[in-house]
């Protein structure tokens, strides 16, 4: 009778721990949190022990998580290393950061954001989206929420950049930029540098074909960018947008349209 009431109060024991164990290592904090690769995150504020810190002015950090590394942005250089998450604790590696001169202040803040994670943080994801490093807490909000995608449609869109295999270039300055509108009811108004036209544009999701354009027929003294705009805009292509940047893309060439702030 003893042995059988022994074994019963040593089983309640294991039911017990059994219910008090998350599965997790030993010593992950409960809160844990969804792994962030993937996402980009706007610092909406600091505190630091609990009182306000102010960034320089006119500038925004940024976390963005990409196939298992960390980016962050402070108004001057870019920063990225490799990460690991347990439970909300986040580590990350020695941080790469590119060399582009800046003001004083902004260099400053650079070096204050990278030291914040010379050692493990904490993570947390959701509604109280957060940073925090010692005394230092960074609110985060999902940049989607912040500054949303523009939609592809009903956008005026301006050329800020063109691309073929590894070589990029600019606008040409003094010039009118080229520009892209495409409308609700499927049509594409372009001005490539030199002429306007408009022609059909059938948008999928990922994907525009531009069909054939009436144009407008003026004589241009240097036709090297609207040559590049109409042979991209032709046929089936693929297109990206990110906040207020749209890529358009066929084969290797692309082209990288901007929406002016309102």
């Amino acid at each position: 009778m003893v042995i059988a009431r022994t074994m019963t109060v040593l089983c309640l024991l294991a039911a017990l721990t059994a219910c008090g164990d998350d599965g997790g290592a030993k010593g992950t904090p409960r809160s844990g949190s969804a792994d962030p690769d993937g996402r980009t995150y706007v610092v909406t504020s600091v505190t630091q022990d609990g009182e306000p810190y102010r960034l320089v002015r006119d500038t925004e950090i940024r976390l963005r998580f990409a196939d298992g590394n960390l980016t962050l942005t402070a108004g001057c250089n870019t920063m990225s290393g490799g990460y690991t998450l347990d439970g909300s604790r986040m580590t990350v590696k020695p941080l790469a950061m590119t060399e582009m001169g800046c003001d004083q202040d902004r260099m400053e803040q650079d070096s204050w954001l990278a030291g914040l994670f010379e050692r493990p943080v904490q993570f947390n994801d959701g509604s109280d989206a957060a940073v925090i490093s010692g005394g230092t807490v960074l609110a985060l909000a999902d940049r989607r929420t912040v500054s949303p995608d523009l939609p592809l449609a009903g956008t005026d869109w301006v050329l800020n950049g063109t691309s073929e295999g590894d070589a990029a270039s600019s606008v040409p300055s003094g010039t009118q930029p080229p520009t892209l509108r495409i409308t609700d009811a499927g049509q594409a108004q372009v001005f490539d540098g030199c002429n306007r036209g408009s022609g059909p544009a059938e948008v999928d999701d990922d994907s525009i074909r531009f069909g054939p354009r009436m144009t407008t027929l003026s004589a241009c003294s240097d036709q090297m960018i609207d040559a590049f705009v109409n042979a991209v805009l032709d046929g089936e292509t693929s297109y990206t947008i990110e906040e207020r940047s749209l890529t358009i893309s066929n084969g290797d060439r692309s082209l990288t349209f901007v929406a002016p702030a309102r």
